[in-house]
């Protein structure tokens, strides 16, 4: 009897891993490597092609300090912002954590780009990122990119680079039930960061779960990661006056067992007499727990 096509559509990516492994490709975090040694390369010779077909034409890049990109046009904009800006004198990435989720992979770890400005003293941008791959073609190509620094610094290191368009979060066709979900689960995190209940935010986060902060290196697991968000968002003398999240693009990962979010914030806060308003961006990966609910299995944020 011939079976339904909808009963085959969660054996797609096994098949496509098994049909790589049959044809001899190497193994995934071999790929991965490979494709990190190249953007090293291509920061190193400044070859932008090189840097551009990296990315998917719907890629969404979100990078420390400046604007997120969406589609590969802007993202070569933004490189290209880059290579007139710098001169690279050596680019390293190392694998942390490889996860691989069929069609799909999600990478974490560290990042040094030494370069220098004209005129400037030469300067080691140190820190993470975190990177969702598309795996199913010939080569992976990035879906979405952030990084950040392990530590604070003077924005004025980085090349000037002019900001992109916003991008719209509300103009995205996601499935309304599954934003609904996912809005819902970004409110509690609301509720708790401004009440500044970090342990209850952690709770938030599955056991083996990775967060990588703005200017603090990644927090490996729930313990890590309570002890980051208790002592982060102890009460004090700051205190968050408005918290918006946004969710641009859903997208779903491993046959909708866990969803990639690209979202947005904007942090209103206060000292004393003192006010601000910081606006950045993040990719949360989302994972059912075992009773269902959507947990953060990995999440990365930076500032605009």
């Amino acid at each position: 009897m011939e079976r339904p096509a909808a009963l085959l559509l969660p054996l797609l990516p096994l098949l496509l891993v098994a049909s790589q492994a049959l044809a001899g490709a190497p193994p995934l975090r071999q790929r991965i490597e490979q494709a990190n040694a190249t953007l090293a390369q291509a920061w190193r010779t400044e070859d932008a092609a090189a840097l551009r077909a990296r990315y998917r034409d719907d890629a969404m890049l979100m990078p420390e300090h400046a604007s997120a990109r969406l589609g590969g046009e802007a993202i070569a904009g933004f490189q290209r912002q880059w290579l007139d800006g710098v001169e690279t004198r050596d680019y390293e990435r190392r694998i942390h954590d490889l996860v691989e989720l069929g069609a799909h992979a999600v990478e974490t770890g560290t990042f040094r780009h030494a370069y220098a400005r004209q005129g400037a003293a030469p300067y080691d941008y140190a820190g993470h990122y975190l990177v969702v791959w598309d795996t199913g073609g010939a080569a992976p190509r990035v879906l979405a990119e952030l990084w950040g620094a392990d530590a604070a610094f003077d924005a004025a290191m980085l090349p000037p680079v002019t900001d992109d368009a916003p991008v719209d979060p509300a103009g995205f066709d996601n499935d309304p039930a599954l934003l609904r979900q996912i809005a819902a689960r970004n409110a509690q995190v609301r509720a708790r960061v401004m009440a500044r209940q970090g342990a209850e935010h952690a709770d938030m986060f599955l056991a083996d779960a990775v967060y990588l902060p703005y200017y603090t290196p990644m927090q490996v697991g729930i313990e890590a990661i309570r002890g980051y968000f208790v002592e982060h968002e102890r009460p004090g003398p700051v205190a968050i006056e408005a918290l918006d999240l946004h969710t641009a693009r859903l997208h779903p990962l491993d046959g909708g067992r866990l969803q990639l979010e690209e979202g947005f914030y904007r942090v209103a806060w206060r000292a004393g007499d003192d006010r601000g308003t910081v606006h950045g961006k993040s990719l949360n990966l989302w994972k059912r727990a075992d009773d269902g609910t959507w947990m953060l299995y990995r999440q990365a944020v930076n500032h605009d």
